[in-house]
């Protein structure tokens, strides 16, 4: 896909690896996603909720690899967190690898898991062209 620059929302859906069902990862993780463009560069922006709960995030390149994100910003009052990542183009689906660990009971628990980030990329919103208070993320 491509796209001209500026930034855009997209629907994104967390579903499991090897399935079209959510994933768990849907609970902290917005149902839309920011793409930027800026002279050949491509940036991807999820926001997830309940930063402390997910300790790590990262998006599979075209290697086949994990790439980290390239910026973040921590909203402490809210408990968010903004991950930025590059990326070379737009996939109709990405995997993601995410890091958690969760406080139950008295116990500590921690994993790593892979999801799936499925884009509604015929649902495409283009943001930089909104009034600002309609391009603030929702859950």
């Amino acid at each position: 896909m491509n796209f001209e620059k500026g930034k855009y929302a997209i629907p994104i859906e967390a579903l499991k690896k090897d399935e079209d069902a959510p994933s768990t990862m849907a609970d902290y993780l917005s149902n839309f996603a920011v793409i930027t463009k800026n002279d050949g560069d491509l940036t991807l922006s999820l926001l997830l909720f309940n930063q402390q709960t997910i300790t790590g995030l990262q998006v599979e390149n075209n290697e086949g690899g994990f790439t980290k994100a390239i910026a973040n910003h921590i909203d402490e009052e809210k408990n968010w967190r903004y991950e930025m990542f590059k990326l070379t183009n737009l996939p109709n689906s990405l995997i993601v690898r995410v890091q958690y660990e969760v406080d139950h009971e008295g116990s500590s628990f921690k994993g790593d898991e892979m999801l799936r980030l499925s884009f509604a990329t015929d649902s495409i919103e283009r943001l930089d062209e909104m009034p600002a208070e309609e391009t603030s993320c929702s859950k």
